[in-house]
């Protein structure tokens, strides 16, 4: 018998202090790195495991300075290599408010000029300067 999840749209409500999770880079890729040696793995042999012509994109992976991790096919392979569960080696924390953000500092977030920002937030759409917000972590504002 298959289980089924119904759920009433009309009622659904989201809770206002809800928040969502979200990747935590830095950490995970620590995690990465972690897992492998543990499992006493050498970056040759993920690199041979993935046919890949050089490491590199594995270091990336494994360097907490990077925000670059393994694609979700990636992830998988990986999973079972190290012998945990995805959710094991993903580490997340809750999405910032925008008063726990950092970008209101008087440097631009990823080397992006002031003078980008500052076009940005006069001339987007709100949508947009949401989604850039939460893709780089931090409010989008204009300059000093």
């Amino acid at each position: 018998m298959a289980l089924s999840l119904i759920v009433d749209m009309a009622n659904f409500k989201i809770s206002p202090t809800f928040a969502f999770p979200v990747i935590d880079a830095p950490a995970t890729s620590k995690r990465l790195k972690e897992l492998r040696e543990k499992r006493n793995i050498s970056i040759a042999q993920i690199q041979k495991l993935f046919g890949m012509e050089n490491p590199q994109s594995i270091y990336i992976w494994e360097d907490e300075r990077e925000k670059f991790l393994p694609r979700l096919d990636n992830l998988v392979v990986l999973a079972k290599l190290y012998k945990v569960s995805i959710d094991e080696m993903i580490v997340t924390k809750m999405r910032p408010s925008k008063e726990d953000r950092i970008c209101s500092r008087r440097e631009p977030p990823y080397a992006i000029a002031q003078e980008t920002l500052d076009f940005i937030a006069q001339n987007a759409s709100p949508a947009t300067i949401q989604a850039l917000e939460e893709y780089f972590g931090c409010g989008i504002s204009v300059g000093p």
